[in-house]
Formats: C-alpha cells, sequence, structure tokens
C-alpha cells in the first residue's frame, strides 16, 4: 500500500503521534526507568523510521493536534498508569502511581510533541474537510447499524453513535484527497479498514502494529 503512494506522505492519528512520543527515563527509587507505552512505542518509532529512510514525510491535521492536547495526553498516561506492568516496571507493583510521576509523564510527551512539530519531515496541516464528503463517511457508518459487527464495536467503545469524532472522519476525507494512507490504531478505523477502503472513503488505512 506505502509503495502505491505517489506522493510519499503518510498520515498519523492522534493515538500514533502520542505513542512516537511516549518514551521517557525517570530516576524512580534510585534507579533509572526507561518508561514507554510497551505494544506500541517501539513498533511506531521502528516504523516512523522505516518510512523516512523510504523518503516519505509525516503529516498530520491541526485537529488532532487539538485533540492531542484537550484530552489525548492525559488519558494515555491515565492508561498507562494504571497497566500492572507498568507497575511493576516502576517498582509499585500493586500501588498507585504518584500523580507526581503522572504528571512529569505528561509533561514530558508534551514538550516531545512540541518538538515534533519543528522536525522538517512532519507537518501539521490545517483542513476543512467538504461537508458533503464527511456526510459520506457518516452515512457509511450509519449504514452498518444493527450489523453485529458495528453492535459488537459499540459496545467495545461504550459509544452510542455508530460514527467516529469529527477528527477522525476528517483524516479519512483527507487520506482520499492527499493519496496517503494512515497509520493508526483506533478502532473505528481498523475496524472496518476493509470496507472504507472498499467502498473509497479513504486511501488506505495502515494497522499501527
Amino acid at each position: 500500500m506505502v509503495a502505491g503512494s505517489n506522493k510519499r506522505i503518510i498520515i498519523y492519528d492522534a493515538n500514533s503521534i502520542i505513542y512516537y512520543c511516549f518514551l521517557h527515563e525517570e530516576r524512580i527509587k534510585g534507579r533509572t526507568v526507561t518508561i514507554r507505552v510497551m505494544e506500541f512505542t517501539n513498533k511506531i518509532q521502528n516504523l516512523t523510521e522505516e518510512f523516512l529512510k523510504a523518503g516519505f514525510t509525516i503529516e498530520t491535521l491541526s485537529g488532532v493536534m487539538k485533540e492531542i492536547y484537550d484530552k489525548g495526553i492525559a488519558k494515555i498516561v491515565d492508561e498507562f498508569c494504571e497497566d500492572f506492568r507498568t507497575k511493576d516496571l516502576i517498582g509499585l507493583p500493586g500501588r498507585r502511581i504518584p500523580d507526581g510521576i503522572k504528571l512529569r509523564l505528561a509533561r514530558k510527551t508534551e514538550d516531545k510533541i512540541k518538538r515534533l512539530q519543528n522536525r522538517p519531515w512532519f507537518t501539521v496541516v490545517d483542513y476543512t474537510p467538504p461537508e458533503k464528503e464527511i456526510e459520506r463517511v457518516r452515512s457509511f457508518y450509519e449504514s452498518l447499524s444493527g450489523t453485529p459487527k458495528m453492535i459488537e464495536h459499540m459496545r467495545r467503545k461504550r459509544t452510542r453513535e455508530p460514527y467516529p469524532s469529527e477528527v477522525d472522519m476528517s483524516l479519512l476525507v483527507y487520506s482520499k484527497e492527499r493519496e496517503a494512507p494512515i497509520v493508526t490504531n483506533d478502532s473505528d478505523l481498523t475496524d472496518f479498514k476493509y470496507e472504507l477502503e472498499r467502498e473509497g472513503l479513504c486511501y488506505g488505512i495502515i494497522l499501527d502494529p
């Protein structure tokens, strides 16, 4: 899929950006601990390196960045700190991780995201999708209402709406317009990857491994 993109662009969603930047060292109980999101940080960093070596640039939308600063970082830090593996890694098995550590992790991640925006290969794009294209995407998701796949998806997401956020729908439209794939692990997109690609509602979706 990547090889077929003639514009040499990859699009990152919010989680891909946060996971890429979530790599820190902390002094905890007298030892240096490397902190990262186990399943995702190393993989998205390696994937990014592969893209850059292949000559791709990475883009995201200004709406994605707003979403990150509004809620994304804090949410991921909280989820990370509640994971039992994190508590074992930090040396606090079965205990609550102090708010001071959470705050430092959030600040360090935000600082790295700000620095990322100054990299020559990373671009934040101001983009307003055509309303008719957003309606196409919304109608697609609504057409799946009541199907077993959508029912299960909504149950896992704990949502009452079948369609994703405006930002996610804008990413899909932007992907189609730019002929560039989205790297994501957001189930709003990945659960319906093949259907979205088949219906031509995006250029492509690369599952963030």
